[in-house]
């Protein structure tokens, strides 16, 4: 499987003590190909330095864990990308709060990649474009 991880994905499976760590842990073991959006990294920077607390050199290491993988393939979203988002953004007359999740989708849909997210807002914006999801 092919797979774009959204950030929530590399938290849960990064936090052990998360109600979602099994499954995130299956879905990065399983999968053949991980593709990571430098947006991802981003998001996941903040969230595990604001949210989690997690102190900078732990998150550092895993980030290079991540992106050291053989089956990780590491994403500088284009600049057509982005205005994908936008455009999609638009079209859903969604709030601008959400253009991350957009980029992320706008990224799944340009490499035609599984996207993997337990965020049930962007599954459901996925799936309206067909875009398989999991889990």
């Amino acid at each position: 499987m092919r797979v774009l991880l959204d950030t929530n994905v590399l938290v849960y499976d990064t936090v052990e003590d998360s109600d979602y760590h099994g499954e995130a842990a299956r879905i990065v073991d399983e999968a053949k190909e991980i593709y990571v959006p430098s947006f991802v990294v981003h998001e996941y920077i903040w969230v595990m330095l604001k949210t989690v607390q997690a102190p900078p050199t732990f998150v550092s290491r895993k980030i290079r864990e991540y992106v050291e993988d053989p089956r990780v393939v590491y994403i500088l979203e284009p600049p057509e990308i982005l205005a994908y988002a936008l455009k999609i953004l638009e079209e859903d007359k969604a709030s601008a709060k959400e253009i991350n999740d957009y980029i992320i989708l706008a990224t799944a849909l340009h490499y035609n990649l599984v996207l993997a997210t337990f965020d049930k807002e962007l599954k459901s914006r996925a799936a309206k474009r067909g875009l398989k999801v999991v889990p």
